[in-house]
């Protein structure tokens, strides 16, 4: 009687794993059919330093071009969602702000929606560039975005 309890207690256990370890298998989100693209929202001269009055905004869209249904985190922080890299003609790096440094490093809950699109679906947002890199001089500057779909996770 033993015995076939024991037998009956590991095919039970094997069979829950199991079921568990294939059901992980397929929530596996194919992040392949996503576009990321970002554009200025209001094109002028901007100037430099982190002045709240002269904020650089750009628009930023994801869209689904692939046939399934895509899923993604985002963040209602969006500095765990997105990160901004901008370049001088040098190609020197410029420096992030003090506040996305600091929110990256405390232990924070982090709130976030997922969001899913369709077929051809877009999601479209407004940043400010100023929030995320300290710009010192006027120059000309390359601007690169980085997106997070599970978000921020430190190295």
């Amino acid at each position: 009687m033993k015995k076939i309890f024991k037998i009956f207690l590991i095919i039970s256990t094997i069979t829950i794993f199991g079921q568990m370890i294939f059901a992980n298998d397929n929530v596996k989100n194919d992040l392949s059919s996503i576009s990321v693209s970002i554009k200025y929202y209001n094109k002028t001269i901007y100037y430099s330093g982190n002045n709240p009055d002269n904020p650089i905004f750009v628009h930023i869209s994801i869209k689904n071009k692939g046939t399934e249904t895509l899923r993604f985190k985002l963040a209602d922080d969006r500095m765990f969602s997105l990160d901004f890299n901008a370049y001088t003609v040098k190609h020197d790096m410029l420096n992030q702000t003090d506040s996305i440094i600091e929110k990256r490093s405390t232990n924070q809950t982090v709130y976030f929606r997922e969001i899913s699109l369709e077929q051809g679906e877009e999601y479209s947002f407004i940043e400010n560039v100023n929030d995320y890199i300290k710009i010192p001089d006027s120059s000309i500057y390359y601007l690169e975005l980085i997106f997070y779909p599970e978000l921020y996770k430190s190295k």
